[in-house]
């Protein structure tokens, strides 16, 4: 079960914290997203992240794809908080325009998102 964790703030820092965050925001975390990769820096996110980014920008333009897909195996080794995080950052990252040439489709049955990657010449 998830634990709430509350921290008072000082004006100060309440003003640095809202300038982090907004910078966080516009790379497509969410705030809950943000503090933990301050609290739990080294959780092995960037580096999946940055897997997941390096194998869709690899996609032939014209293919389907979602998440689990892209990952292929490595999927199962990573763990799934993790997994949850690529999710939601991956897709604030596709909606903010942030990975070229794919657009979101719809979500399948099972909820999952789908995602194709488009061609560079119609993306301009």
């Amino acid at each position: 079960m998830a634990k709430v964790v509350q921290v008072a703030l000082s004006d100060d820092e309440y003003a640095r914290f809202l300038a982090e965050k907004k910078k966080a925001n516009a790379e497509g975390f969410a705030d809950a997203q943000y503090i933990k990769s301050i609290i739990l820096p080294d959780d092995g996110f960037d580096k999946w992240l940055a897997e997941l980014l390096c194998r869709v920008a690899g996609l032939k333009a014209g293919t389907k794809f979602n998440i689990r897909a892209v990952m292929a195996t490595d999927w199962v080794l990573i763990p799934k908080p993790i997994r949850l995080r690529l999710g939601r950052v991956f897709y604030n990252h596709v909606a903010a325009g942030k990975v070229k040439y794919v657009k979101e489709t719809a979500k399948g049955n099972d909820k999952t998102q789908w995602y194709q990657k488009g061609e560079a010449e119609n993306e301009s």
